[in-house]
């Protein structure tokens, strides 16, 4: 599937001052923001564009930091690759509902589902560590959804990309899983401490982001 690719980067220099400092505190997710280009529809299929964008840039990030700093990484044209890394095609999009993406701004550590994004911010394996503890914690992690566009009251679309992983992904009792996902980066992940990857759509501001995580010790 060729087409052209509607998206850019935006917020670079905001984006990449965050991914510093969350690193420095040793979080483990990754994360873009896009804007669409003028007329592009906005539907499931631009999510899907997002979601090609993202490998776009953990590609550039490995092979090229500087040209990914810029946010120099995009291509012209939209053509995933069947059974490539990152088969976007395959994905299953599942969209939240606004209790659902409310859940997402909930500051509670130990909490489950989707509601257990603070809770995988603090702690990916070695837990990440603030200078200012967890009054820092909540800080970052205000500005991280506020750059990602997540904001209940603006009438927001996220998605799901990996829903159900447990039941078709995992190993269950030593068996093999029942499909392969549908990106190689997710393996890790699936060893224990889970994955994530959401993109979210805000109208008002314009953006189409991406966060994802997978990880293990």
């Amino acid at each position: 599937m060729h087409s052209p690719f509607l998206l850019v980067v935006v917020e670079q220099a905001q984006t990449t001052s965050l991914r510093k400092r969350m690193y420095t505190a040793g979080c483990v997710f990754e994360f873009v923001v896009f804007s669409p280009v003028s007329n592009a529809d906005i539907n499931e299929q631009l999510h899907r564009q997002a979601l090609l964008g993202m490998s776009y840039y953990q590609d550039a990030a490995y092979k090229n930091p500087e040209l990914a700093e810029l946010g120099d990484y995009l291509p012209s044209e939209y053509a995933p690759i069947p059974n490539w890394d990152w088969d976007v095609e395959r994905a299953v999009a599942t969209p939240l509902t606004l209790d659902e993406i409310h859940s997402l701004t909930i500051m509670q550590k130990n909490k489950l589902g989707l509601a257990g994004l603070y809770s995988a911010f603090c702690h990916p394996p070695h837990s990440a560590r603030f200078k200012k503890g967890e009054s820092e914690a909540q800080s970052v992690y205000r500005e991280w959804l506020q750059l990602l566009g997540i904001d209940p009251q603006d009438d927001i679309v996220v998605i799901n990309w990996v829903d159900g992983f447990e039941e078709k992904w995992q190993r269950l009792n030593g068996d093999m899983p029942l499909e392969r996902p549908w990106g190689e980066f997710f393996d890790w992940g699936l060893e224990w401490w889970g994955i994530w990857c959401l993109t979210v759509w805000n109208a008002k501001k314009n953006t189409l982001s991406v966060l994802v995580a997978s990880t293990s010790d």
